[in-house]
Order: C-alpha cells, then sequence, then structure tokens
C-alpha cells in the first residue's frame, strides 16, 4: 500500500471515527465495513476457529458503540481495533479451551469454460504453494507469524506492531527481521537441489 493511500485512509478512518463519537450511527458502519475484513483476516492468520474469530469481532464492535468514549482517545483506531480484537480473540481461546486449525476452502470454480483437467492442475498447483507457505510458516514462532502478518498483510508500522503485541518498538523490528532472516534460510533449502554423491 502507497504512502499516499495509507495517509487517505488514516484521514478518512479519523473523519468516522470524529462522526461516530458525534453520534453518527452511519459512521459507525463505515468503521466495521472498513475494518471488519481485516480482522476476520488476521483471525484466520492465527489458526483461530471461524466461530471464536465471529464472536470477537462482534464484541469489539459491540464494545465500541456501547462505550464511544472508550475511543475519544485513541490516535489511531486502527492499530486499537487490532490490539482489542486480538486481546479479545485470545481471550475466547483461552476460555473455550480448545484452538482449531483453520479450514482450507478452495475456491469454487464455476467457470464452464474451464474443463477438468484444467481444475485439477490448478488444484495442484495450489496445493503445492500452500504446502510450501505452510512449511515456511511452520518454522517460524507465533509471534514472529503474527509480526509478519501486521507488517505485510496489515501494512503496520513497527510502532503500531509493538503496541498491538505488548513489546517494545525494538523487539517489533527485531521479531520481524529475525522472521524474514529465518524464512530466507528455509526457503533457500526448501528450493536447493539434493546433493549428489
Amino acid at each position: 500500500m502507497s504512502q499516499k493511500n495509507r495517509k487517505t485512509i488514516f484521514s478518512e478512518t479519523c473523519m468516522l471515527q470524529k462522526q461516530f463519537l458525534a453520534g453518527d450511527d452511519s459512521a459507525f458502519a463505515s468503521i466495521y465495513k472498513l475494518y471488519a475484513k481485516g480482522l476476520y483476516a488476521f483471525g484466520l492468520s492465527l489458526h483461530v476457529a471461524t466461530e471464536l474469530i465471529e464472536d470477537a469481532i462482534q464484541d469489539v464492535f459491540i464494545e465500541i458503540y456501547t462505550n464511544k468514549p472508550l475511543l475519544k482517545n485513541v490516535s489511531n483506531l486502527k492499530s486499537y481495533l487490532m490490539m482489542t480484537f486480538r486481546n479479545r480473540l485470545f481471550y475466547l481461546v483461552k476460555c473455550s479451551e480448545n484452538c482449531v486449525e483453520m479450514d482450507v476452502n478452495f475456491a469454487d470454480y464455476e467457470s464452464e469454460e474451464l474443463d477438468m483437467q484444467t481444475i485439477l492442475m490448478e488444484k495442484e498447483e495450489e496445493d503445492k504453494k500452500e504446502s510450501i507457505v505452510k512449511l515456511l510458516l511452520s518454522e517460524l514462532n507465533a509471534n514472529q507469524r503474527e509480526a509478519l502478518y501486521h507488517r505485510y498483510v496489515d501494512d503496520m508500522s513497527y510502532m503500531d506492531i509493538a503496541l498491538i503485541m505488548n513489546i517494545n518498538y525494538q523487539s517489533a523490528k527485531n521479531l520481524v527481521h529475525r522472521a524474514i532472516t529465518k524464512l530466507k534460510s528455509v526457503a533457500t533449502s526448501v528450493h536447493s537441489p539434493p546433493p549428489i554423491f
């Protein structure tokens, strides 16, 4: 995401936050539309049951709606929502004592032009890519995966990552750097040919 787009979204969010605090319910709906999908994707990246993700999103937005004053001193709504969602989700997971692996659903192929062989080849290619990504990510610990998600999927600054993960700025930078270094190392070993004797 470009710096210009990031500033535009940030400005739009600030405006919506002010409108909501002034009593505009349509601004609340816009905030929900702007962030709910991203929170859901973040929850999926943590390999949490979809029901818990949906519950956490609902809880966060109900809390905001019923306690508007919570947002008065919030300077970065996206970071606040991510941190609140993360905390609520972890609480729900802890309460349920049941962390479920994410269900992987492949896209439904509806086009009549695709024949069965093409579909199978595409699915095989997707399976291969998915297994490589899973292999790479399995080499990282949960904190490294989460930090990478925030940095490259949510396009967050290190300061925001530190706030959400409850760590300091330098630790956030180190976490992302070590995760990338480890991914590069593992990716190199995955793609290097076996030794010939």
